[in-house]
């Protein structure tokens, strides 16, 4: 054999072209599956925010009907028909809202103490711009609202979440 067909042999120390850019698509692929995987986390934690929320607010709504159907410190007694009326005559669901924030100037003690903390119905106000789609900032996250609908005959007023799609 000739000496020029003797060379030693290289070793090979670095990647292909064909290897880099494959590293480079399972970095970016794992990537993404590691930022959808937290983004999906924050909306899901939003989610559950909002429903703790919704059950707040219902719990509030029925606090309001149960103490409203007392007049006053008197023994009377106001039928659900009528609550049911006043309701509904408010139209929108922040104006329904508002029966539950507290009401300082108000003489009534349970109107003036409000069915919901003042900071829980602060943010909900703060949040809010349309009248019929109560916001918070964990609703808005999760893509959501909450409405006051119409109390139907036959049961209590409920409080709806409502995907924004």
């Amino acid at each position: 054999m000739s000496p020029s067909c003797r060379l030693p042999k290289l070793s090979r120390a670095a990647f292909t072209f064909v290897e880099a850019i494959f590293t480079i698509a399972v970095i970016g692929i794992m990537s993404a599956l590691a930022i959808s995987a937290i983004s999906n986390g924050a909306r899901d934690a939003n989610r559950i925010v909002a429903r703790q929320q919704q059950a707040a607010i219902n719990e509030a709504l029925t606090t309001w009907v149960m103490t409203q159907t007392r007049v006053g410190n008197t023994a009377q007694m106001r039928s659900l028909n009528s609550l049911r009326n006043q309701y509904n005559a408010l139209g929108t669901s922040l104006a329904r809202f508002n029966l539950l924030v507290p009401n300082p100037a108000s003489a009534d003690v349970n109107v003036r103490n409000g069915y919901l903390e003042k900071t829980t119905a602060d943010h909900f106000l703060e949040y809010t711009s349309n009248t019929n789609r109560l916001q918070s900032k964990a609703l808005k996250g999760s893509g959501q609202y909450l409405t006051l609908p119409n109390w139907v005959d036959g049961g209590f007023p409920t409080v709806e979440l409502v995907n924004e799609n």
